[in-house]
């Protein structure tokens, strides 16, 4: 059941003492600004939903606090504590049905709410919880304490943008049932120390975004050890301890260094390398660098709206089955020695620009599918 009306509508005027305690079958619940409902009538009505499992929270700038309690009468004894100077109305707490209910919460543009302290017991009590997205709430995590925000270790799929004071991906570090991971403007000084955890056999990263982190990968020396033990390996062996992953970045120039591209290049089988209004030509060393992805499937180049030219030497890649050059329209010609035999898709469509679609045009029937159209 999916309910996005008023929540009064849903359940009768919250406040309203009853003698009979009622339950709501409810799934999916998307608390919206237009509802009016405060934090606290909010947390009397999920104390009725023992099916819950999906809870948007939208625009609701009304509500500035989460915390969570083990029952309900920990929890009041909890929220007296909290609101002893601060405003009952904007605390929204969670209680135990939701731990064990709850599989993906939404939270959007809030943009005043902050987890209680202590919040090293919020996300972790949420035992069940296997998608979270935090969006528009840059007050969420407390500052100074990255440490102790830990998530549940259930998280398949976590989505954080324009979340503030992580500092590092170390609180992280416990997700191994992580699959996909998007961070999107989570502050300049957000580093991805902890993210090897997530990346070795006992992760199962799959699905990495990082956008508008400018030095994200900056200064990152994964485990030398671990680079050596990659190459003692079997090719199979290698896929199988570390498995494939896509990366979509625009941190170009942190990640395109020696020791990351040596650590990432038996297991980064796709990268979307993104948005740059500065760069005209890759370094030589990015290039080299570059080319250390041998397991590399599918390249893409996308926004770079002054790049000149592509890296040399793509005709390297023998397992590159596609690449795409998107809204690269200072781009006028593919590398001089030619693409890999492997490749099986070409997409230039979004290019504009006529030098490199004559060439691309070239080569049609040499490659099984060219787009030279922009995409519908």
């Amino acid at each position: 059941m999916h309910s996005q009306a008023r929540a009064d509508a849903l359940v009768g005027p919250l406040g309203v003492e009853c003698d009979v305690e009622w339950q709501h079958p409810v799934e999916r619940l998307d608390v919206q600004e237009s509802c009016g409902a405060s934090g606290k009538e909010l947390t009397k009505l999920l104390t009725h939903l023992p099916r819950l499992s999906m809870l948007c929270i939208i625009n609701c700038e009304n509500i500035t606090q989460l915390a969570v309690g083990v029952d309900l009468e920990r929890t009041t004894s909890a929220a007296s504590e909290v609101e002893q100077h601060k405003d009952e109305d904007g605390l929204l707490l969670f209680l135990a049905n939701l731990s064990e209910s709850l599989r993906e919460m939404r939270i959007r543009n809030c943009p005043d709410l902050a987890l209680v302290d202590p919040p090293s017991i919020f996300f972790p009590a949420l035992q069940s919880l296997e998608r979270l997205q935090i969006f528009g709430s840059p007050k969420i995590l407390p500052a100074g304490s990255p440490s102790c925000c830990r998530f549940p270790s259930s998280l398949q799929e976590l989505d954080l943008s324009d979340v503030q004071g992580m500092g590092t991906l170390e609180p992280l570090s416990n997700l191994t049932s992580l699959t996909k991971l998007r961070l999107g403007n989570c502050g300049k000084d957000l580093r991805c120390k902890g993210l090897e955890p997530l990346l070795t056999a006992r992760g199962q990263l799959r699905d990495l975004i990082v956008i508008r982190s400018p030095r994200f990968f900056a200064g990152w020396t994964p485990n030398p050890r671990r680079v050596q033990l990659q190459d003692e390996l079997g090719q199979g062996q290698k896929l199988q301890q570390l498995g494939s992953f896509k990366l979509l970045t625009d941190d170009h120039m942190g990640l395109l260094a020696a020791p990351i591209c040596s650590f990432l290049s038996y297991s980064l089988t796709h990268l979307n390398l993104c948005e740059d209004d500065k760069i005209e030509r890759f370094t030589k060393e990015q290039e080299d660098s570059l080319h250390l992805l041998t397991s590399l499937q599918r390249l893409d180049f996308g926004s770079f709206s002054k790049l000149q030219s592509l890296p040399a030497e793509l005709h390297k890649f023998t397992n590159l089955k596609q690449l795409g050059v998107r809204s690269c329209p200072a781009v006028r010609s593919l590398p001089k020695d030619g693409l890999p035999k492997s490749l099986q898709e070409l997409d230039v469509g979004e290019c504009d620009n006529a030098e490199l679609m004559q060439q691309c045009r070239g080569l049609v029937g040499t490659i099984p599918k060219i787009r030279l159209q922009p995409r519908d």
